[in-house]
C-alpha cells in the first residue's frame, strides 16, 4: 500500500492515533473501551473507528457478549512510516 494525502491525514491526526495506540497497547477493544480508556466521546471513538476500519488500519474480529464489535489494529500490510508514526505516538 503507497503513501496518498489522505492516508497520511488518517495517519498523522492526534485522536486517531490515540485510538491506534490504545489498541496496540491492550487490544482487542469495543468502541466504548477506547473511549474510556483515551478519554474522548464514544460516538467520537466510533466515528473515528469507522475511518480507521475503512483505511484497513483495524479491523472488527468479533463482539463483545452485547454485540459490539471488538477491534485490532491491522498496520502489518501498510507502509513502514505508518508503524513509525504510530510507534512514535505510543506513549511508554
Amino acid at each position: 500500500m503507497s503513501s496518498t494525502p489522505a492516508l497520511e491525514a488518517m495517519v498523522r491526526h492526534e485522536g486517531r492515533l490515540d485510538v491506534l495506540c490504545c489498541i496496540l497497547d491492550g487490544g482487542p477493544l469495543a468502541a466504548a473501551q477506547v473511549s474510556a480508556r483515551i478519554g474522548r466521546s464514544a460516538r467520537l471513538v466510533g466515528h473515528w473507528l469507522d475511518l480507521l476500519d475503512s483505511f484497513g488500519l483495524v479491523e472488527k474480529i468479533g463482539a463483545l457478549n452485547g454485540g459490539e464489535p471488538l477491534y485490532a489494529a491491522t498496520l502489518d500490510d501498510h507502509p513502514d512510516w505508518v508503524r513509525a508514526a504510530v510507534a512514535k505516538h505510543r506513549r511508554p
